[in-house]
């Protein structure tokens, strides 16, 4: 709302701010390293023990780039530049595939813990010739004791803790399955795939729409962000939704197509169901970031706190109340405790949805609801039709065979899905096909 010169006081005011927190996080992490690997996994062995100690203590230090990253990205953001914080994670991950190119069997796990550090420095590092186009000068200021940065915190601390929710679910699974060898690492590369999956859309959708939500709302454009949210939702649904149905369905190929090589190739079976049951709570997670994101430019970051909190206690309890019934099979144990987590996404997203309802009665037509009706149809026959190809070309035995089946299964329901949407006369659909003269 005000100029320019103000704005860069503040985002000083803010980085040194972050800089001073992660710092003590840093420090405190690698003081504590122990006794917080000893919680998160109290049933390692002493050999993993000591193993996960060394690598929390080299990787904590990445918590600083970490803060400096997405600051950046925020600044970047606010002046309108997006390409540059689009591809960050890109820089990082080519760091870490050169090293694994170069320097993997010489290092080890312990090289790579470094180099994650690095490829975070990366992240930071890339951003600074664009920040210095835009005429952004950091300047440490500590005089942090200002209305502005008293407002950032209060908004912040409810922002963190509604963020907390997904690392939450892999804590918690983390607690549960470190008895059983194996369990944890199955959930930890289904739960990456799923991740990536959900976030290679919908956080691109929430990073591009979050700057323009926080300026409508704050020159209250109530119907310029409802607008905005509306159609963010409807594209996650309409991208996400078949996306969910198809790695349900085809969660062991895919699985086999990434991991099954190696020392992961007899556990590609478990690390599948794990991936499938993730998988349930897909479009929920995706749906949810574009929620948050709304409540936060809003400046109402309680709401996503207290919803989050539930679906916290929620997964919780799930875990608590199977884990005894299945906690001696190694599948059941996975795909129990990443159903828990996706049950855990569909709460979170629920309630936040009804909350914003309530806050911002009519957000919602009913052409809005007719949309999402008509692909969740769509969803349906193409996953019926997925199901059906997948059976007919079977499971394959060799990589070639899993990718070739798998592209015949996409291709196969990419066009039964749109198709569909084109005979129900899906507004969104409709309007981007030319119509005859």
């Amino acid at each position: 709302k005000k100029d320019r010169e103000k704005a860069t006081g503040f985002a000083n005011k803010f980085i040194t701010m972050i800089i001073l927190i992660t710092l003590i996080i840093s420090a405190v992490g690698i003081i504590f390293a122990d006794p917080l690997v000893s919680f998160m996994a109290p049933n390692f062995e002493a050999q993993t023990h000591e193993l996960a100690v060394s690598l929390t203590s080299i990787m904590f230090p990445m918590i600083i780039f970490t803060g400096l990253a997405f600051s950046f990205v925020g600044i970047l953001q606010s002046f309108g530049e997006y390409n540059i914080p689009s591809i960050i994670s890109l820089v990082s991950n080519i760091a870490i595939i050169a090293y694994f190119i170069i320097f993997g069997k010489e290092f080890g796990v312990k090289g790579l813990a470094v180099t994650m550090v690095i490829s975070w420095s990366l992240q930071v590092i890339v951003q600074i010739p664009s920040l210095v186009k835009l005429k952004f000068r950091y300047k440490p200021d500590f005089r942090l004791y200002d209305k502005d940065i008293k407002s950032a915190i209060l908004l912040a601390i409810p922002m963190l803790i509604s963020t907390w929710v997904q690392p939450l679910y892999t804590l918690v699974n983390a607690r549960f399955a470190s008895h059983m060898d194996g369990a944890y690492s199955a959930l930890e590369y289904a739960n990456r795939l799923y991740l990536i999956m959900t976030g290679v859309f919908s956080f691109v959708v929430t990073n591009l729409i979050f700057p323009k939500l926080a300026k409508a709302n704050a020159g209250d454009d109530r119907e310029e962000a409802n607008a905005l949210v509306s159609m963010s939702l409807k594209a996650i649904i309409m991208v996400i939704a078949p996306l969910m149905a198809g790695i349900i369905i085809l969660a062991k190929p895919v699985t086999s197509i990434i991991y099954g090589h190696g020392e992961l190739a007899g556990d590609v079976g478990i690390v599948a169901n794990a991936l499938s049951c993730y998988a349930v709570g897909m479009l929920f997670l995706a749906i949810n970031e574009v929620l948050s994101k709304t409540f936060f430019s809003m400046k109402k970051s309680v709401t996503p706190m207290v919803t989050s909190i539930i679906s916290m206690v929620f997964n919780i309890v799930l875990v608590l109340s199977i884990h005894g019934l299945i906690r001696n099979d190694i599948t059941k144990l996975t795909g129990g405790l990443a159903l828990a987590a996706a049950g855990g996404s569909v709460v979170n997203a629920v309630l936040n949805g009804a909350m914003l309802i309530r806050k911002s009665p009519g957000i919602f037509k009913k052409s809005d609801i007719k949309t999402v009706i008509k692909v969740i149809i769509s969803t349906v026959v193409m996953a019926v039709a997925v199901k059906g190809v997948y059976f007919l070309t079977g499971s394959g035995d060799t990589m070639i065979m899993n990718i070739v089946n798998c592209g015949i299964c996409a291709v196969s329901g990419i066009l039964v899905y749109a198709v569909m949407l084109i005979l129900l006369k899906t507004e969104e659909i409709t309007k981007i096909i030319p119509k005859r003269r």
